[in-house]
């Protein structure tokens, strides 16, 4: 009889052991797969967001109100969504530019003749350029 006692409660204690792994895995499982999709995508988001490049082509006086051409110069495309001038936002939206693509950003600001224009994508990059004015 005793060793039939042993016999059961090592048949117990397994299956109380893999039972708890399993429940253990299936609550365990499913976070893993979530935060290593998660890791990938940030991973992916920080590689895109290193190829972004802008250049501002031209502050304009057109009309009273200040217009700003970007370029992306970078080998993948960028969507705009906000300008600011003298750290002040004049403009927010989205605004996607192709590689190698010139466009404009109408703003409702008033002409001034030294700016620092900043413009910033979706991705969290912002680019500063000191501009003077060009009249015309």
């Amino acid at each position: 009889m005793r060793g039939e006692a042993e016999v059961v409660a090592v048949l117990l204690t397994t299956l109380v052991v893999v039972g708890g792994f399993a429940v253990l895995w299936v609550w365990l499982y499913p976070r893993y797969l979530w935060w290593e999709r998660r890791f990938t995508e940030s991973a992916q988001a920080a590689r895109e967001a290193a190829r972004e490049r802008v250049v501002v082509e031209l502050v304009r006086c057109r009309n009273g109100f200040l217009e700003v051409d970007v370029t992306c110069t970078g080998d993948i495309g960028v969507r705009i969504v906000s300008a600011y001038f003298n750290e002040s936002l004049v403009w927010s939206g989205s605004l996607y530019v192709a590689p190698g693509e010139r466009k404009t950003i109408a703003t409702d600001r008033q002409c001034a003749p030294q700016l620092v224009v900043k413009v910033c994508s979706g991705r969290g990059n912002c680019w500063s350029f000191v501009e003077k004015l060009f009249t015309g």
